[in-house]
């Protein structure tokens, strides 16, 4: 089971009581995981060294506990789910080499890998934005089984199974006027809209309210990022939406992103295809077995506990 915000229960109550006995706020003991409720568990996982997404899985729940220690069992959370088959596939998919650009010395890739099914449909939105005078540029799509999760980086990434990819983080949010990017914020959402600029004629200008961050460093020499916004009026096409018609979702920011945390936070160069995925059912383990075997697979660091979680929203 994963705790995560909007749910309600017994499970979330004996959450919030941890928290809250290891010096966290998460609001009322009420048993509804809310806003306040996540950024106490996106601060413990921040102080835990462990992948920030103020979502409450096993390896959250391990820390958790771990921090609690035993004289408080009463407080620990088992979230563990039950072990179930996770059956090979025979036949597996192939990894492609996908096209992308590079925008003048901002870094990124020429190419981004991805699994067969995941290449076809960004191969076609690739051709989709050239075909306006657009660009995607890469900061990469598969990722090894040797890579280590981090605060950045989730056990559950669907860069692991091959169906995620990253444009160049410097290639968006640094200086709108040259960037090959705008970003504008999605109403009050943590959400981003990507806007790719183009000097097709036949694309009409808009006005655009285009997010950029800077750094400050505050009394005690720490670094804390500052977003902020500038109209831009230029030549552009909606990327998120094109993305979105070939089945490539954009994911939220974190919430310590717009509280000062790293731009790493951001999250708007970040896209995943979805489709197929079946909520509740669909389970990461099965996800890499379509492409790996299931020995290969089960030497990933963390298969056990990785490999039954099952497809939510955005995230296994």
């Amino acid at each position: 089971m994963i705790l995560r915000e909007g749910t309600k229960g017994d499970l979330v109550k004996v959450l919030q009581k941890g928290l809250a006995y290891l010096g966290y706020h998460p609001g009322p003991i009420d048993g509804h995981f809310g806003g306040l409720t996540e950024d106490a568990v996106e601060a413990f996982q921040k102080k835990s060294k462990i992948y920030i997404d103020g979502v409450v899985g096993p390896s959250t729940a391990d820390m958790l506990n771990r921090a609690l220690g035993t004289p408080k069992s009463e407080l620990h959370l088992h979230l563990n789910p039950p072990e179930e088959e996770v059956k090979d596939s025979a036949k597996k998919l192939k990894w492609v080499r996908c096209p992308a650009d590079k925008f003048q010395n901002r870094g990124g890739f020429t190419r981004t890998t991805l699994r067969s099914d995941t290449a076809a449909a960004y191969e076609a939105l690739y051709k989709e934005v050239h075909e306006l005078g657009g660009i995607i540029t890469s900061a990469g799509g598969r990722r090894g089984l040797s890579s280590k999760a981090s605060p950045a980086r989730s056990k559950k990434s669907m860069h692991y199974v091959g169906r995620a990819f990253d444009m160049a983080l410097p290639t968006g949010m640094q200086n709108p006027d040259t960037d090959p990017y705008l970003i504008q914020r999605d109403g009050a959402s943590r959400k981003w809209i990507v806007w790719a600029k183009t000097d097709n004629l036949d694309i009409p200008e808009q006005t655009i309210e285009a997010s950029y961050v800077t750094t400050k460093r505050n009394s005690k020499g720490k670094r804390y990022t500052i977003i902020k916004t500038k109209e831009i009026t230029a030549r552009v096409f909606n990327f998120t939406a094109m993305a979105d018609r070939h089945g490539f979702k954009n994911i939220s920011a974190r919430r310590s992103f717009f509280r000062g945390g790293a731009y790493g936070g951001a999250e708007w160069w970040h896209f995943q295809w979805e489709t197929g995925l079946e909520p509740r059912n669909t389970t990461f383990g099965e996800e890499l077995l379509k492409v790996y075997t299931l020995q290969k697979a089960s030497n990933f660091v963390y298969w056990g506990e990785a490999k039954n979680c099952k497809w939510k929203v955005n995230w296994f």
